[in-house]
């Protein structure tokens, strides 16, 4: 599964009517227009979709897998998602953010926008178990997978998957796509292949004027227009998550928007929606999307295509494939961040703003602001242009960062009467039927080794694994047949 492939999120969404091809034909171009290369694996996640089951992010294309949390509350349905999953394929990642991840699985019409009526489930870290007061996006009930990791950490933030990535049921050791209008149910085991293009840019910038141009800088010093800016942004808003995602950051990113935090990063035990005020940010929206959402909020900057061809809606580099939420504050360079201009003067990290401030990128406040912090300006126009940078990945780094996850999970989780398994061991399952049958033994879901004899014991070098949590299961196979199925959850520690 380590195939180098185009990128997922425009190519696979099939012809479905006029509008349909035109937003295919035209992201197509876009894809070709800005250098679009390969994408290839960064990493993959992988979510075991019952009560106590494994979450896991691995970097070598499922080899091993480090355990980042576990699943407090199993999804069971999927319902209607947002407008705007309408513009990603079924079978992909909707929708990242620091406090959820929306796959979708289907539609009910074929259609575009609000029409389409398309069908997610997600994958939710604990603060939104149960959702904050004054929370205003999708809200997933029973169709999300709950785990126990914290908003703005791990799989969602650091090891988190690009929108359009592919969405895989794990099947005795092997991954099938999923099902067109899939259902998700206790006891399968999803994963995500994490796919970066090889080529993104380096950055795009946004004049903050209405037609101001915006435009894709990449490695190679090309600059592309790729959109126009239709209405620029004025304020910052109240919205979901932002508590957890810190000054600059990528909030959130689907087909139909990027949201950036202005507010700072609290300790994750703060409740979102209470007094005082945490959340702070901005939004990023194409234009078809915004007019269907009936969208005049000063705090959201509106862009269209240059030509009026097609709409951005699904379309790379911005509402499909590129944006991350990778944030390392020791490491800038391999950060996706939001920088601004303020009077066209230098690039400088975006100011600190919580709450709603319907004009809090026009100079009166922006100099009331400076003034408040100690540091008086004179600001004459406000923000005139915003960028979007485009964090490299450092495969080091992001190492580095998992094994940190995991070790700091593993600690919160494990009690002091937890065993720990080291060096080789003997293992296999309890009470399967002395018969001539195979057994197999899975480790997180990779096939490792085989039996014919009873009493199926297999020696294992737990080694061959990162220290944690991992999952063991033991299927008894008899003349084709699955009989018996056992799975164990162990904590290595060597």
């Amino acid at each position: 599964m380590s195939r180098t492939s185009k990128f997922p999120t425009t190519t696979r969404v099939p012809p479905i009517n006029r509008l349909g091809r035109a937003v295919f034909a035209a992201a197509f171009l876009l894809l070709t227009v800005v250098g679009a290369a390969s994408a290839e694996e960064a990493y993959r996640i992988r979510v075991e979709n019952f009560q106590g089951g494994l979450v896991q992010v691995s970097l070598n294309g499922g080899a091993s897998y480090w355990t980042v949390g576990k699943v407090t509350r199993p999804a069971t349905a999927r319902i209607v998602g947002f407008a705007a999953a309408s513009y990603t394929a079924s079978g992909t990642v909707a929708a990242i953010a620091t406090h959820g991840i929306r796959i979708k699985t289907g539609r009910a019409a074929l259609a575009l926008g609000k029409a389409q009526i398309p069908f997610i489930f997600s994958i939710v870290p604990r603060q939104f178990a149960k959702l904050p007061s004054g929370y205003g996006g999708h809200a997933p009930h029973c169709s999300a997978v709950i785990t126990d990791i914290d908003a703005g950490h791990s799989i969602f933030r650091n090891q988190s998957p690009y929108v359009g990535n592919p969405v895989y049921l794990e099947r005795r050791g092997k991954l099938e796509p999923i099902p067109e209008d899939y259902l998700p149910k206790i006891g399968d085991v999803i994963v995500i292949r994490v796919e970066r293009p090889v080529d993104p840019p380096k950055w795009v910038e946004f004049r903050n004027e209405v037609g101001g141009a915006v435009s894709a800088y990449f490695e190679d010093g090309r600059k592309i227009q790729i959109a126009r800016v239709v209405r620029p942004v004025r304020g910052v808003g109240r919205y979901d998550g932002t508590t957890y995602t810190g000054v600059g950051a990528i909030n959130t990113n689907h087909a139909g928007v990027i949201t950036i935090s202005t507010a700072p990063r609290m300790p994750t035990e703060t409740k979102e929606g209470g007094f005082p005020e945490t959340r702070g940010g901005f939004m990023i929206q194409p234009n078809r999307h915004a007019a269907e959402q009936r969208e005049t909020s000063p705090q959201v900057m509106v862009i269209g295509p240059s030509d009026e061809s097609a709409g951005l809606e699904g379309s790379p580099p911005l509402f499909s494939g590129c944006i991350n939420l990778y944030y390392y504050p020791e490491k800038a360079e391999c950060s996706y961040r939001v920088q601004v201009k303020i009077d066209d003067g230098d690039w400088e990290d975006l100011p600190c703003l919580v709450g709603k401030i319907d004009n809090a990128f026009e100079a009166a406040a922006l100099q009331e602001h400076f003034a408040k912090i100690g540091k008086p300006r004179v600001i004459r126009t406000g923000v005139t242009a915003l960028r979007i940078l485009c964090g490299n990945l450092d495969r080091t780094l992001l190492a580095k960062d998992l094994a940190a996850e995991a070790r700091a999970y593993t600690m919160r989780s494990k009690t002091a009467k937890t065993h720990g398994l080291s060096g080789v061991v003997s293992i296999g399952p309890e009470g399967f039927l002395k018969a001539p049958c195979i057994v197999n033994m899975y480790v997180d879901g990779r096939l490792v080794s085989s039996a014919n004899e009873w009493p199926y014991r297999f020696t294992w070098d737990t080694q061959s694994v990162p220290n944690g949590w991992h999952s063991v299961g033991f299927e008894q196979v008899c003349n084709s047949q699955v009989i018996a199925l056992q799975r164990k959850v162990v904590l290595i520690d060597n």
